[in-house]
């Protein structure tokens, strides 16, 4: 199956501060570009009690592909990405918006924070899933499909699920790593086609079986191929 190498990856430390909406919603205080080495902290929601109710502090993952080349929407697509360390973060991968300058030609800054747009209408490209410091296969839903087709560049975000991306507020610190020194890679399938537009002037598409065999399960007719 078809398969597409992250064209840049980054990750960026939220600000810190004693207002939870605020800390996920302001620009970020650092931002680490074309990372190389593992992060154990590359998806976190931090809490820290003290004096002023507490200290938030968020990290999230940028990830850019190229994706020109994807011309029908897939039936399927997996975002995979090497896990390091920590996993307690239950994470979520979301619509990127324009991070890297939305065609990953720009360096990932601190303004890219928000990108996601949480505290406006962020877009989910996937359920949350559970993290491994092995491989994660994170499957992505039908409007990140959608996309796969609709844009020449994607963003994705890679983010906590409960206390980022959604609304509870964060009482202790999650965190899920990330070897970043790995390919985070795009695999996709696509729809299967067929040369075949009609039997017996019926459209193929309204043809469910042929001589009583699915159709499905045909490889050809009369040397065309299905």
């Amino acid at each position: 199956m078809p398969t597409i190498n992250a064209g840049r990856v980054g990750r960026i430390r939220g600000t810190p501060g004693t207002n939870y909406n605020n800390a996920k919603t302001s620009n970020g205080s650092i931002a680490t570009d074309s990372p190389t080495s593992n992060d154990a902290s590359a998806i976190m929601a931090f809490f820290s009690s003290g004096r002023g109710g507490g200290t938030f502090l968020f990290h999230r993952t940028y990830i850019y592909f190229d994706t020109s080349g994807i011309t029908t929407i897939p039936s399927s697509a997996t975002l995979k990405i090497t896990g390091h360390s920590q996993n307690s973060s239950g994470c979520i991968v979301a619509d990127g918006g324009n991070a890297f300058g939305g065609d990953g030609n720009t360096a990932l800054a601190t303004t890219d924070f928000n990108a996601v747009d949480i505290g406006g209408s962020p877009t989910a490209y996937s359920g949350q899933t559970s993290w491994s410091t092995g491989l994660n296969s994170i499957s992505l839903n039908a409007t990140a499909l959608s996309a796969l087709k609709n844009q020449n560049n994607t963003n994705f975000c890679v983010l906590n699920n409960n206390n980022d991306f959604g609304s509870t507020t964060t009482t202790s610190t999650v965190q899920s790593g990330i070897a970043f020194g790995t390919t985070i890679q795009l695999e996709y399938v696509l729809p299967a086609t067929s040369n075949i537009t009609s039997i017996n002037t019926i459209a193929r598409a309204d043809v469910s079986k042929f001589n009583t065999i699915v159709l499905a399960s045909i490889d050809s007719i009369n040397t065309i191929d299905n």
